[in-house]
């Protein structure tokens, strides 16, 4: 399997990835005394990465086979000896890439190569550790959200969402409960809840059908 992107999902995530302010070398740069400051750092500059690879991960279902690859290459880059080349600026941005594209090639997955191909040009293959570990809190993260989808005849009402927000919060605890609306005039009046397992239809249209299909027993 290629490791590229499909030529569709390219150009988006290309776009997330080429985030232009460069390392320079920064285990060269900071003392040890200022590690600290350093892995801060690493985190910064990792957190758009992590979101472009889970963000493009979420959309073509390869969370698991990106948190594997991501997973490896962070092991790699953050072996001493990795370390070393990573750092050393006679070795080329596309021998880096190279290298670690040939050593995480038992973890393929669509879009890595991007990846490292974009961490190599801009001097970042050093930030895959960081990336990896804001991966997997965006994954922790999503495993605690619930995606809803409120669809209601009309508009609602800044309150009348509130409220449904706050009693989808009563019935899943410990959930982050993320709520996108629509508006569907076919349902007549009412509103339908639907979620990964479960549709609430309390709608007029819902309601109509329910009656016919009594009537029709």
């Amino acid at each position: 399997m290629s490791r590229n992107l499909p030529s569709l999902g390219l150009k988006k995530f290309l776009v997330r990835l080429l985030i232009r302010r460069p390392i320079r070398n920064c285990w060269l740069s900071w003392p040890k005394s200022s590690r600290g400051r350093q892995m801060a750092e690493f985190t910064t500059i990792a957190r758009p990465y992590a979101k472009a690879a889970f963000s493009y991960a979420t959309e073509t279902e390869t969370q698991t086979q990106w948190r594997e690859f991501l997973q490896k290459a962070a092991t790699i880059a953050s072996d001493d000896a990795m370390v070393e080349v990573l750092k050393n600026p006679a070795v080329s941005a596309e021998t880096k890439c190279a290298m670690l594209d040939d050593l995480t090639k038992d973890r393929d997955v669509n879009g890595s190569l991007s990846l490292l191909e974009a961490l190599s040009h801009y001097g970042r293959l050093l930030v895959l550790p960081s990336i990896s570990s804001e991966y997997d809190a965006l994954v922790a993260q999503g495993e605690r959200a619930l995606e809803v989808t409120i669809t209601s005849a009309f508009r609602l009402e800044k309150d009348e969402l509130q409220l449904l927000e706050s009693k989808l919060k009563k019935q899943h605890k410990g959930k982050t409960i993320r709520v996108q609306t629509a508006v569907d005039k076919s349902l007549i009046g009412g509103f339908e809840i639907r979620s990964a397992d479960t549709v609430i239809d309390a709608t007029v249209r819902g309601r109509l059908s329910k009656i016919a299909e009594s009537l029709s027993a």
